[in-house]
C-alpha cells in the first residue's frame, strides 16, 4: 500500500483526518510532517498543513520498535539544523528517506541560480508523484528552506532529480491553464499554492497569451503567492513582479 498524504488546517487537524480515514487511533500513526502550514493574513491565503503517513511495508503501529518494544511509534522529525547547512540538507533527506522506508539519497550540485539538492535512488519518484504535481517535492523543499535557507542566502535551495523539472513544468503549466479557465468562467481571481520564483515564472509564461487573464504575485519570501485574475489591463504578466 502506498504512503498516504493528508492535509488539515494545522498538523493536529491533519493527524485527526488521517486517523479517521485509516480507522486508527491518532497515537498509532507513524507520520512525517511535510508542511506545518500557515494561517495566512495581510492579504495572504492560508496554507494547509500536510503529513505523510507511513503505510505498507513500513513499521506499523502493532510492529515491535527498534529495541523490541511494542509501544506506538512517535512522530518523526528531521534533525535540528546544525552549523553546516550543506551537511544539514543531506542529513534531512536521509532522515525523511529513513522515516518513509525510501531508497533515496541526495547529492548537492552548485548551479548558477541555486544550490540543487538532487535526489538519487529508485524511490525518488515518491517526491514527484505520478501526476507530476509534486506536492511532496514542494513540501520537502519548503522544509529545507525553513531549516537552512537563512544560512544559505542569497542562494536559493532547489530539490530536483532526473527529469523532475521538465515534468513539473508541464504539470504546472497544465494546472495554470485549468485555473485560468475557472477564472474566466467564474469571473473571480484564484490564488495558487506556494510556488518558488522559478515555478511562478513558469505560470506567468504559460498564461501570458491566455485571453482575458492576468497574473500577479504578492507577498514576501517564502510566503509570496501568485494570483490568476480576470484581465482589467494587459493580458498576462510574463514575469515575477
Amino acid at each position: 500500500m502506498k504512503d498516504r498524504i493528508f492535509s488539515g488546517v494545522d498538523v493536529g487537524d491533519a493527524v485527526a483526518i488521517a486517523a479517521a480515514n485509516l480507522g486508527l487511533p491518532k497515537a498509532e500513526l507513524r507520520y512525517v510532517v511535510l508542511d506545518a502550514g500557515s494561517p495566512g493574513g495581510r492579504g495572504l491565503s492560508p496554507t494547509p498543513a500536510r503529513i505523510a503517513v507511513m503505510l505498507g511495508g513500513r513499521l506499523g503501529p502493532s510492529d515491535p520498535g527498534p529495541e523490541g518494544g511494542d509501544g506506538p511509534p512517535e512522530r518523526l522529525s528531521p534533525p535540528p539544523a546544525g552549523p553546516d547547512p550543506r551537511e544539514g540538507l543531506l542529513e534531512t533527506i536521509r532522515a525523511v528517506a529513513e522515516a518513509g522506508g525510501l531508497e533515496v539519497h541526495a547529492e548537492l550540485e552548485d548551479a548558477e541560480e541555486a544550490l540543487l539538492v538532487r535526489l538519487i535512488g529508485k524511490d525518488r519518484e515518491f517526491f514527484l508523484e505520478p501526476d507530476g504535481r509534486a506536492e511532496v517535492l514542494q513540501a520537502t523543499e519548503h522544509l529545507l528552506l525553513r531549516l537552512y535557507g537563512a544560512k544559505l542566502q542569497p542562494r536559493a535551495v532547489r530539490l530536483t532529480g532526473d527529469g523532475f523539472r521538465e515534468r513539473r513544468d508541464e504539470a504546472l503549466a497544465a494546472e495554470a491553464r485549468r485555473l485560468a479557465a475557472e477564472v474566466r468562467a467564474a469571473g473571480e481571481p484564484r490564488t495558487m499554492p506556494r510556488l518558488n520564483a522559478y515555478e511562478r515564472r513558469v505560470v506567468h509564461m504559460a498564461l501570458a497569451g491566455e485571453p482575458g487573464i492576468r497574473t500577479s504575485s504578492a507577498g514576501e519570501g517564502a510566503e509570496r503567492r501568485l494570483t490568476v485574475a480576470p484581465a482589467d489591463g494587459p493580458e498576462g504578466v510574463p514575469g515575477d513582479e
